[in-house]
This record gives C-alpha cells, sequence and structure tokens, in this order.
C-alpha cells in the first residue's frame, strides 16, 4: 500500500514537471501523447497478464498516471489550437467613399412677354442663386392704349425643380396717371409697388403669374438661358 502511495506521489510529480513544459511546444506534445499511449498500451497487455494484486496495483497506478499526463497534454493542444483560431487579423480600416460636392446653381437670364399694369410687357429677367432661393432683378417696357410703364424691380424666388414662388419690389413709371388697372381701383400714378409672384418652369420655358400693388395683376411667359 505504502508503494501505490509512493507511485501515486512519484506520478503526480513526473506530471507537474513535464505537462507545463510540453504544454508549450505542440510538435514534443503529439510526441510525448504518442509515447505515453504507446506505453499505456504495452502495461495494459502486462496488467491482463499478472496475476500479483501488488504488481497488478503498481501497473494500474502507473497506467492511471500516464493517462493523466496524456489527458493534460491533449487539454493544452487544444487550448492552444483554439488560441490561434480565436486570433483574428486586424481588418484594415474602411474609407469613406470621397462625397462630390453638389453641382452650382446656374445663373438665369429670361427674356419675356406678357401683361402688367393693363399693358403688353416686353422684359428681362436676370437671376442668381443665393444660398437657398434666386436673388435678382426685373426690367421691361409695357405699352398700353395711349401710354407707356417702365418696369424695373428687384425679386427673391424660391425654386422647388419646376414649380416656384418668390416676392419682389417693383418701380411702375407710368407716363400718365391711369386707371381700369385689372386689379387695381382707381387713379393709377408711379410708384413702388409690392407683389407675389408663382409660376413654373418647363425646360426653357418659364411661364409666371402674380399681383403687384402698383402693377396689378400679371402674367408673362419667357424663355430661359442658363449662365
Amino acid at each position: 500500500m505504502r508503494k501505490t502511495f509512493v507511485l501515486l506521489l512519484l506520478s503526480a510529480f513526473l506530471f507537474s514537471l513535464i505537462a507545463p513544459s510540453l504544454a508549450a511546444n505542440p510538435a514534443d506534445n503529439k510526441a510525448q501523447i504518442a509515447k505515453l499511449q504507446s506505453e499505456v498500451s504495452k502495461l495494459e497487455a502486462t496488467l491482463a497478464t499478472t496475476k500479483s494484486k501488488v504488481q497488478k496495483a503498481r501497473l494500474q497506478s502507473t497506467i492511471a498516471g500516464h493517462k493523466k499526463v496524456i489527458a493534460e497534454l491533449q487539454r493544452a493542444a487544444a487550448r492552444q489550437s483554439s488560441t490561434q483560431t480565436m486570433t483574428v487579423q486586424r481588418p484594415a480600416p474602411v474609407q469613406a467613399a470621397p462625397v462630390e460636392a453638389a453641382p452650382a446653381q446656374p445663373k438665369i437670364f429670361a427674356l419675356k412677354g406678357g401683361l402688367a399694369g393693363g399693358a403688353g410687357l416686353i422684359a428681362a429677367d436676370f437671376m442668381m442663386p443665393v444660398g437657398p432661393m434666386y436673388l435678382g432683378g426685373e426690367a421691361g417696357y409695357a405699352v398700353g392704349n395711349n401710354f407707356g410703364i417702365i418696369d424695373a424691380g428687384i425679386k427673391g424666388v424660391f425654386d422647388f425643380g419646376g414649380p416656384f414662388v418668390g416676392l419682389e419690389v417693383s418701380y411702375g413709371g407710368y407716363s400718365k396717371k391711369v386707371q381700369d388697372v385689372p386689379g387695381l381701383s382707381g387713379i393709377i400714378d408711379s410708384g413702388v409697388g409690392v407683389g407675389l409672384l408663382a409660376g413654373t418652369a418647363m425646360g426653357p420655358l418659364a411661364v409666371t403669374v402674380g399681383y403687384d400693388t402698383k402693377l396689378g395683376a400679371r402674367a408673362d411667359a419667357g424663355y430661359r438661358i442658363l449662365l
């Protein structure tokens, strides 16, 4: 019994010395495992033919010690394989695609004809983008029944990709006092007015309607040139 206890202690001591050193070497681990398994096979064959109880106890103790070492070596190999599998190469940083700058809005020059102040109007617009809107001016001349109108003004227009709305401050220079101007009552003389306008653009063509406190109801259609 004492000899069996000594063998167990010896096996445990050998296990504590061999296992850590072999765990760091995968190739040595495999060789040691194969060697110990071969030794276990031989000892088990000897155990099968041994009749002495004392000898059997020694063989069983040695076999148990070898199997413990084999199990520890196999666990160490498995841990090392798992560590290598979990090692992930850090991916290269993803570079954001360059953002293309939005194309600049074009300036607009337009020639148009229509009605304003109760007269036939010929005018030109020049508009340029300023932030979210177009800002510009209008100049033209309207011919009525025995009178004329100088049309000049500034306007701001919000374009919604076709439809547009805007606000204008205009000067209506009537050649004489007139009355019966569509949208206005009484006698109308030269002066400054404010107005609202709305319209839509279809390709190079644009149609506008509006109302001005000096020119009354107005409407025009024109041809736009993008600059």
